[in-house]
């Protein structure tokens, strides 16, 4: 029952089919940017960080909030994301995750954009730092698949270096959490709440205490990670061992109903990796990543990067784009290989083996 499992791919066997005939189907989740413009000013922030992948077109021409590091004022106008998410539904994609970019939370419209996906019959996902997840966010969340709060921290002393911010706003995080979850129960919602949590130089010494926190707080999971940056592998030398064992023992926390997804030692060896190994990038047909500047980008890990643009739906729609040829060139004249680094190596080698037309020992189960 992991929710990260690359294994998600064979629920979607005619995209398989699809792909197999040499068609590019209609990716299942898109990830929608609603705001570029973030409340904190996390120190690991891929998006800000100067010399990584995902920070290259970031800033733009956008005016930069007189708050954070390389924080653009840039928000998707409600209108726009209506046509969006009407375009989603036309293309029959199943699922919406509402992230960053920045907070999406911060978007004046907020409330309506989660409603909008729910009213068109998407599956509705979101990924917040939880600071503003009041009473209506979370009534709203009741009817949504899952929230991961990030956090990336085990102490209020932490938490503010981290993320630079008063330590008010850890309480504030872990108060909105615990309503949730209460609201969760109380109203016997399907959600699936979770923690994030990226390990990084200054937070890893904490990560028991996240998770001992996370399933005190009665959520249903805490997700470990690697935080990716310019400097790859190098970047965890001096701490890799002892973050790694903490993670591992992290996992004896697990209960009937928390578990922790250990994804740490995964995400290093994607770094330690470099460039992918394979030239298909399969992970591009099921998810797609429409961001802030409205531009389409073909993942997380390239947005907001030229490698990684598909094109604008600024003077477009959505549908538009993704039903044309422009589109349709470059996903074929892609090469992972010239991808830097990726962290979807495991589920793009599984799409891979699924669309292998004479797999060995398929009996040999």
């Amino acid at each position: 029952m992991n929710p990260y499992s690359p294994l998600k791919v064979f629920h979607h066997p005619h995209k398989l089919d699809q792909l197999k005939q040499g068609e590019q189907p209609t990716p299942a989740q898109v990830q929608l940017i609603i705001s570029d413009l973030c409340n904190q000013d996390c120190s690991f922030c891929a998006y800000r960080m100067s010399g990584y992948t995902s920070n290259e077109l970031f800033i733009g021409s956008s005016e930069p909030a007189s708050f954070g590091t390389n924080n653009p004022k840039r928000q998707i106008p409600y209108e726009k994301i209506q046509a969006i998410l009407d375009d989603c539904k036309t293309l029959g994609v199943g699922a919406i995750q509402i992230t960053g970019g920045g907070e999406p939370l911060v978007h004046p419209m907020c409330l309506m954009v989660l409603h909008g996906v729910l009213e068109r019959g998407m599956q509705l996902a979101l990924v917040t730092n939880g600071t503003k997840m009041n009473d209506r966010v979370q009534s709203i969340l009741l009817d949504a698949a899952w929230v991961r709060i990030s956090i990336d921290a085990g102490s209020a002393t932490t938490y503010s270096k981290v993320r630079r911010v008063s330590t008010r706003a850890w309480h504030t995080v872990w108060d909105n959490v615990k309503q949730l979850v209460q609201k969760r129960d109380e109203a016997g919602s399907s959600l699936i709440i979770g923690i994030g949590f990226v390990v990084t130089a200054d937070n890893w010494p904490w990560i028991l205490d996240c998770v001992q926190l996370a399933r005190d707080a009665g959520v249903d999971n805490i997700r470990l990670s690697a935080v990716f940056q310019p400097e790859d592998e190098s970047y965890f030398a001096t701490f890799y061992k002892e973050a790694s064992d903490l993670c591992r023992q992290a996992e004896d926390y697990n209960t009937g109903e928390f578990k922790v997804f250990n994804n740490f030692g995964d995400r290093v060896a994607d770094l330690k990796q470099h460039s992918p190994d394979y030239s298909f990038c399969g992970y591009q047909h099921f998810t797609t990543y429409i961001g802030g500047d409205l531009n389409v980008y073909r993942c997380c890990g390239y947005a907001y990067n030229q490698r990684g643009l598909i094109g604008s739906i600024t003077n477009q729609s959505f549908y538009t784009l993704w039903k044309s040829q422009e589109k349709e060139e470059d996903f074929n004249s892609f090469d992972a290989k010239g991808c830097e680094r990726c962290q979807f190596n495991e589920k793009n080698r599984t799409i891979l083996y699924a669309l292998e037309p004479n797999p060995a020992h398929v009996d040999f189960v």
